[in-house]
């Protein structure tokens, strides 16, 4: 064999072995990439389970035995399981014999610091907290099970100012990423924490003048975000957040609503999502608050009072605007408008399928009033209810209609569970449930008016509608 063919055959043989060479590495990397994914996985399910996991334990667990071992500061006694556990009884076990467990037994830490991530609560008084996150924040980032991957150190996460100071951090990535960050960290929407980071991320962009239409959006219209929404069981949602975290979610939505530094379409949708049937927070519209609109008016109580007042408006505008077509009664109720409580609205299936027909050229306020009206499926009569603290009013889309005034749950009484198909399903002709049938005479607005009054129904001082 010639010396250049034997080196044709060497170099041949050279770019056989990079070949095979290159192929061996990109196995190796695509290998490591599938490991990284199924680790990722096995440690997201982890997440999932684990506090399940600590339930059944909890449930099983002889706690004040537990208690007696820590006292006795017999670490040998405590078997595995109990070992485990107790980051997770934090509550019960104290600072003091915790942090006597902890100098036995470090490698319980990131137990301790995953466990008060789960429980970071606004309601934990702020020295209590702070000692806490002193302790927790003994472990160190590094340490494996840990995953830490937040930018500030274990100890001003936990601490009260923590969930503030992330979203001031990631104050200019999108809310979306944000959580999406938190929750390859094991900090899914069903953990309060990262509820109150979404909150203070639209709280921080607020004070700084910003949009936050992105943050609204994804809130209202992404399945992530809805956890933290109003939802009822047909929304596509990916979980449901703690009432907590929930309720501080949407008492910053309501304050970024107020302040309008949202597009006027997402603080439409905003508006619908927050009316939801839900069966915890409920139409804010009823007569008595349930706990969770409670809880929200006591964060922002202007904005949740506006909000209130002006869904009721929107209301009230588009059904004597689209359906009654009659100004002088449009003023009439606006001047009610701070005693009005809650409205319905039910339109004819003629005006109703009629203003289906063209609803992208309404008005978003009234494109979001009209997904709250209800359809009657027989007769060519519209109805509008207003609903006060002690009584209902019903007005009817035309003239020859009375005006019917029930007292609080005596219209519901008369129907007793039936289905309202029809306008006349709201007349009570025979006087057993209405206290007051009015009539529109001429100059009946002087008449309602003292009869209103004589049943503790009084104009607004200003008399003015909101916005004007």
């Amino acid at each position: 064999m010639g010396l250049d063919s034997w080196l044709d055959e060497v170099r041949a043989r050279q770019k056989t072995f990079l070949a095979g060479l290159s192929v061996f590495h990109q196995q190796i990397e695509n290998g490591v990439a599938q490991l990284a994914v199924r680790v990722e996985e096995a440690q997201s399910r982890s997440d999932d389970r684990e506090p399940e996991r600590l339930q059944r334990t909890r449930q099983t667990l002889n706690v004040e035995a537990v208690l007696k071992k820590l006292d006795s500061q017999d670490f040998s006694s405590l078997s595995r399981r109990e070992q485990r556990a107790v980051p997770a009884l934090w509550r019960e076990v104290g600072l003091d014999r915790m942090d006597w467990f902890l100098s036995r037994s470090p490698e319980s830490l990131p137990r301790l610091v995953r466990q008060r991530l789960r429980d970071w609560s606004t309601s934990e008084e702020k020295p209590q907290q702070d000692a806490w996150a002193r302790l927790a924040g003994k472990c160190p980032v590094d340490a494996g099970s840990l995953r830490w991957g937040l930018p500030m150190s274990i100890e001003s996460a936990l601490g009260q100012e923590g969930p503030r100071i992330l979203a001031k951090h990631w104050l200019n990535r999108p809310l979306q990423e944000a959580v999406e960050m938190l929750r390859n960290l094991g900090l899914k929407p069903g953990v309060n924490y990262t509820g109150h980071v979404v909150a203070e991320h639209l709280r921080r962009r607020l004070q700084g003048r910003q949009d936050v239409s992105e943050g609204l959006k994804f809130l209202v219209d992404d399945r992530v975000g809805r956890a933290w929404m109003p939802h009822n069981n047909m929304d596509n949602v990916a979980a449901t957040a703690p009432l907590e975290a929930r309720v501080a979610v949407v008492a910053a939505s309501l304050e970024c609503w107020a302040r309008g530094q949202a597009e006027a379409g997402v603080r439409g949708r905003l508006e619908e999502r927050l009316i939801a049937r839900d069966s915890v927070f409920v139409d804010p519209r009823l007569t008595e608050l349930t706990h969770a609109w409670t809880l929200v008016r006591g964060l922002a109580e202007s904005a949740f009072d506006a909000f209130l007042t002006v869904l009721i408006q929107q209301d009230l505008e588009f059904f004597f605007e689209r359906a009654m077509h009659e100004e002088d009664r449009r003023r009439f109720w606006l001047c009610y408008l701070g005693s009005i409580r809650r409205t319905t609205c039910w339109l004819d299936s003629a005006t109703y399928d009629s203003l289906a027909r063209k609803l992208a050229t309404l008005p978003a306020e009234q494109q979001a009033a009209f997904r709250r009206a209800k359809r009657f499926p027989e007769g060519a009569v519209s109805a509008f209810c207003l609903s006060f603290d002690r009584y209902s009013v019903v007005e009817f889309s035309q003239t020859n209609n009375a005006t019917f005034i029930y007292p609080q749950g005596e219209l519901e009484r008369m129907r007793k569970g039936k289905n309202i198909d029809h306008a006349d399903h709201l007349k009570d002709q025979t006087g057993a449930y209405r206290v007051r049938k009015l009539i529109h005479l001429p100059r009946w607005e002087l008449r309602f008016e003292q009869e209103l009054l004589g049943l503790g129904i009084e104009r607004d001082k200003s008399g003015r509608r909101i916005g004007s």
